[in-house]
């Protein structure tokens, strides 16, 4: 399982001994922070996965802290706890680009919530990752081979839906075309599988 490294910030340690415990338990590294500016010092040359940050905080606030973090362009999902909750702060956290908000007092299953979801969204960014190598291995691959480019080649991985007669036979040369890549040896059979299910699977 892959290691997610998380950082906890607020000025009450009980709160914080209390979620490093459920994360620690969940196999999560932990840092912890009593103010925001002490882990901004850190977030140029330090990884983390996740924070967690109180709405309230000496110095910059959470809110504050989540926009530092967009600031310098981290893709780091933040987690807003507060005891201050209202309707309008959890609509602004949100479109502000908190990845959750917990109100106080929260019990545990909310946090291992949130660590699933963070793990659901590793997963799935992981599986993005893999897609693109895949596409950009065989693309090397058949414009090494044919001179080809895969943007010259039937669409048959794009997000297009494939709702018209025009669209279906697009898929279909798509196929026949990976066909004559396959008897080529210019992709596995497993490729070939894989991509045409790929393809049957936006046309049914």
């Amino acid at each position: 399982m892959e290691i997610i490294y998380s950082a906890i910030v607020d000025d009450d340690d009980e709160i914080i001994d209390l979620i490093e415990l459920i994360l620690k338990e969940e196999g999560l590294l932990v840092r912890r922070f009593n103010q925001a500016e002490d882990l901004l010092d850190l977030l140029p040359s330090t990884r983390f996965d996740l924070i967690i940050s109180d709405l309230m905080l000496p110095g910059i606030s959470g809110l504050d802290l989540l926009d530092e973090v967009h600031l310098l362009d981290l893709d780091i999902p933040f987690v807003i706890i507060t005891g201050y909750a209202s309707l309008e702060s959890a609509i602004e956290a949100v479109n502000r680009g908190a990845f959750y908000y917990i109100k106080k007092p929260f019990n545990i299953e909310e946090i291992r919530f949130v660590i699933n979801q963070l793990r659901q969204r590793q997963n799935l960014l992981n599986e993005m990752q893999r897609l693109r190598d895949q596409v950009e291995m065989l693309s090397e691959r058949i414009e090494k081979t044919t001179g080809t480019h895969l943007d010259e080649i039937p669409a048959f991985i794009y997000g297009m839906p494939l709702n018209d007669a025009v669209d279906v036979n697009r898929a279909f040369a798509a196929i026949e075309y990976l066909g004559k890549l396959k008897i080529d040896g210019l992709i596995t059979n497993d490729e070939f599988s894989e991509y045409k299910g790929k393809i049957l699977k936006r046309i049914i």
